[in-house]
């Protein structure tokens, strides 16, 4: 219906609007970023623009902004204005006001300040839009104390949930059950046959005791984020131990979804030599490459992998 006239084809406008109301909202929405006061379509004169714009703003179908300093108007989803339109003159600056803040939310504080109502008119508004289910309280992960607000169908921003903090604080997780903790062995590893690396079910359920994020987070989220690492190179992907290869496919569409995958940290190796070059030697992938020394236990030339590498 974008860009047409409901009334060429014998259907009403949406929202109870005018003939004259729909061009006009029409028009302000092909411009993202809003128009001027005084702009108006071509084959509209003036008048009709401002009344138009006047009975829209009522309906809550339009907003005033201010961009760069200039003083625009902005169309808004007609759905949302539905809900707006229904509720009283409070309730409505209330909704208003958080529907502009996006997926940010806002503060009860600032609430209070943007709609210039008393705390107890901006309280009552709020119970009445939560009971609705038009609005939802969240908590922000930088001030856990304050009430903050947005739309019920947003989603919280990474901002908001700390996707950053979450993503540093899972990885410190990780590193701490991916080394044995000997201060006598510098870059101490476990065994091949080590069973305790993390599954994403323990990753969450350290998130969640530790209050990180302010939302209920999935398995999946959690395994989602995991990805990311992974494809960023701070961990690795491995099988429990317990399972055979031979009980496993590659085939992503017949895996075993009771499989659940552990999760192990990368050490960083430091080196002077380039990446590449040094990756395509033994030692470049060894994990156990800081404890090989000449004389010791593990030594070069005891070393199988090498002997590999150069029948290779």
């Amino acid at each position: 219906m974008d860009g047409l006239d409901p009334t060429s084809e014998g259907k009403e406008p949406p929202l109870g609007l005018s003939p004259t109301e729909w061009k006009y909202y029409e028009f302000v929405k092909s411009h993202e970023k809003g128009v001027g006061l005084s702009e108006h379509p071509a084959d509209m004169d003036i008048s009709e623009a401002h009344l138009s714009m006047n009975s829209l703003l009522k309906k809550s179908a339009l907003e005033i902004i201010t961009l760069n300093g200039e003083t625009l108007l902005r169309a808004i989803d007609l759905n949302i204005a539905e809900k707006a339109g229904k509720l009283n003159e409070e309730g409505r600056l209330v909704f208003n006001a958080i529907r502009a803040a996006g997926n940010t939310g806002i503060w009860t504080k600032d609430l209070k300040k943007k709609t210039n109502l008393h705390m107890i008119v901006v309280n009552r508004a709020l119970k009445a839009l939560e009971q609705k289910h038009e609005i939802k309280a969240i908590k922000h992960v930088k001030y856990p104390t304050r009430k903050i607000y947005m739309l019920f169908n947003l989603t919280p921003s990474s901002e908001v949930t700390g996707g950053a903090c979450l993503k540093v604080a899972c990885l410190k997780y990780i590193t701490a059950r991916s080394f044995p903790r000997l201060e006598s062995v510098r870059d101490a590893t476990f065994g091949t046959d080590h069973e305790h690396y993390p599954t994403s079910s323990e990753v969450r359920r350290f998130i969640t005791e530790s209050r990180i994020s302010s939302i209920e987070l999935s398995v999946k989220d959690i395994t989602s984020l995991l990805d990311v690492l992974v494809y960023d190179g701070s961990i690795e992907k491995k099988l429990p131990y317990a399972v055979g290869m031979e009980d496993f496919s590659d085939d992503e569409d017949t895996e075993d979804a009771s499989i659940q995958w552990c999760y192990k940290a990368v050490r960083k190796v430091n080196t002077r030599l380039p990446s590449a070059a040094w990756t395509e030697l033994p030692c470049g992938r060894c994990p156990v490459y800081s404890a090989c020394t000449d004389e010791g236990i593990i030594s070069p030339s005891k070393c199988e992998y090498f002997n590999m590498w150069f029948d290779w």
